[in-house]
């Protein structure tokens, strides 16, 4: 009976838990417009590609998201099947959307569901005559009156986040923004700044800018600088704490870290984000479902990641730190490419849940300074504990709960941490110990040393050799054993995305026998080796412990057999 309850208090939990989880519903409104009202402005070349993956990313959250954009030529023939249901960005289709989503929150209210809005917008900002700010919609303008008035209040939801890239753009790597007068600047930032989100405790909002109010586009991404880094964000790079929940100061730190290393552009790029004040932890979205995702373990052995699918367009980046676990959920791809500054590989969607993926060498290319600046600078800052909470302690955002992903001493090691080392060629040297040879009792200790391999390209194995020796320490009856082998290895790590690994080995073997006054052996064995265990790190060094079986190709007593031995194996290096 006592067995009974605990399973029904388990029960009852994870019923909490799912029902909690079904209790808030996130819906997004995405505009994005490349053109402009101004015919000062040239239009924007990516804005509607910004649009395009805003609604994949959120839709990979778990978010019901409507997009409304007018794509270009180059973005149609891409056939997403976001834009299949996407409409125009026009002032009627905007309204029309708030009160269908309006319409949804009274709804969800009615049974009792919590509802987020997120609104993203991507296009011009600009001001009128009268230097009043606006965004640019098709045939019309949103402004600040309109925007609040029309847009966030009427949508009846519990909390809306505000997500804006406002620009102006020109050449490859184009600027964003408004004009560059203080006047125009200062109208721009106060439709979104505190003051103006004061009198919403509901509201909060995100967006960047620059010392002369510009942001950036980039062609080698097709998409904005900020719209690109906050997507990388959100699905994943910047959930410092791994609850699967990106809250606004684990946003606003990974957007800052990953601008902070640009130089060379006209002017740095800075972040502005505003949490809720009635709910400072709300979180934008997550936890996500089921779906593509890439996990970097803490030993992936590479920290500046980028994944991309097959036509070019740069999904996501993160920077991590060494000891940094991050999991990036993937819109859903037929195959992606996973690349590092030095590295790359491809990785179907069926492979994405085998861990780190195997990377093989890539060719780099220089560019013109600007672009140069953005390629050198952009996620060049991991988000790590020591950023993170500098960022907080200037912000003013009320941080996340830290206290299971870091250590109680700030800035110390944890003593045991799980993950694979590496991916990468390693050698090892470790202890031993396994079952005397020939049945003898006692046990066996000795040392070992090995070569493991980077994984094979096609497929998630590696390749090595180890060398072993062990000695009876104390004699059975006068008699004390030696075994030397040397083998060739094949195995596995990651299993599933876990830190566990297996390997075989087969290879030759010497056996010698030392008597009180008699040396013998049998050098010609046929010997095999199999291990399987985890992989992690002890105080700074990698491991790996294993427990094995090996097995000698013995004869005794004129019969050959196989001679088996249990054991065990602790591998370090640094």
């Amino acid at each position: 009976m006592k067995r009974l309850g605990v399973l029904l208090g388990v029960a009852a939990l994870l019923a909490a838990r799912d029902a909690s989880a079904e209790a808030l519903v996130r819906r997004a409104l995405v505009i994005a417009h490349n053109g402009s009202d101004d015919p000062s402005l040239p239009s924007l070349r990516f804005a509607d590609d910004d649009g395009v993956l805003w609604a994949e990313t959120l839709q990979r959250l778990g978010v019901e998201t409507t997009l409304l954009v007018d794509p270009d030529e180059a973005t149609r023939a891409s056939q997403r099947p976001v834009l299949a249901g996407a409409r125009p960005p026009t002032p009627d289709e905007v309204r029309r959307e708030v009160a269908r989503l309006r319409a949804a929150s009274l709804a969800d209210d009615e049974l009792g569901r919590e509802t987020d809005v997120l609104v993203i917008y991507v296009g011009h900002g600009n001001t009128d005559e009268a230097g009043r700010a606006y965004f640019t919609l098709a045939g019309g303008r949103l402004d600040k009156a309109s925007l609040y008035a029309d847009v966030v209040d009427p949508l009846g939801a519990d909390y809306v986040h505000l997500i804006v890239d406002a620009c102006r753009a020109s050449g490859v790597v184009g600027s964003r923004g408004g004009a560059a007068e203080a006047a125009v600047l200062a109208e721009l930032r106060g439709m979104l700044a505190r003051e103006q989100l004061a009198t919403r405790p509901t509201v909060g909002a995100l967006f960047a800018e620059s010392e002369d109010g510009e942001t950036h586009e980039w062609s080698r991404i097709r998409a904005g600088v900020f719209s690109h880094v906050a997507r990388s964000g959100l699905l994943g790079a910047a959930d410092i704490n791994g609850d699967g929940l990106v809250e606004y100061s684990e946003l606003g730190a990974f957007v800052s870290a990953s601008l902070q290393g640009v130089k060379g552009l006209p002017a740095r790029l800075s972040i502005h984000a505003f949490a809720p004040t009635r709910s400072p932890r709300r979180a934008l979205v997550g936890p996500a479902p089921a779906g593509p995702s890439l996990t970097l373990t803490t030993g992936f052995g590479h920290s500046r990641v980028s994944v991309e699918d097959a036509d070019g367009r740069r999904l996501a980046d993160v920077r991590r730190s060494e000891e940094q676990y991050v999991l990036l959920r993937l819109p859903e791809r037929e195959e992606y490419w996973v690349r590092t500054p030095t590295t790359e590989t491809r990785v179907t969607l069926a492979e994405l849940g085998g861990g780190g993926p195997g990377m093989t060498p890539r060719e780099l290319q220089e560019r013109g300074p600007a672009e140069e600046a953005l390629r050198r600078g952009l996620f060049a800052v991991p988000l790590d504990k020591d950023f993170y909470d500098q960022y907080v302690a200037t912000s003013g955002l009320v941080p996340v709960d830290l206290s299971r992903a870091f250590p109680p001493t700030p800035g110390g090691p944890r003593p045991f941490h799980l993950g694979p080392p590496t991916s990468g060629p390693a050698w090892e040297v470790g202890v031993l110990g396994h079952a005397a040879p020939l049945g003898l009792d006692g046990l066996s200790t000795g040392l070992s040393l090995s070569w493991r391999g980077a994984e094979l390209e096609s497929l998630p194995l590696y390749y090595g050799a180890r060398a072993a020796y062990s000695l009876m320490p104390v004699s059975f009856q006068g008699i004390r054993l030696h075994r030397v082998t040397v083998q060739g290895l094949l195995g596995t790590r990651g299993v599933a995305g876990t830190p566990l690994f297996a390997e075989v080995g087969v290879g030759w073997g010497l056996l010698g026998v030392a008597a009180r006054d008699a040396r013998m052996g049998d050098p010609t064995l046929w010997t095999t080796h199999a291990a399987a265990g985890v992989e992690g790190r002890l105080l700074g060094l990698r491991m790996r412990l294993a427990a094995t079986l090996a097995g000698d190709r013995v004869t005794l007593d004129g019969d050959d057999r196989w001679d088996r031995m249990f054991g065990f194996e602790l591998a370090f290096r640094r």
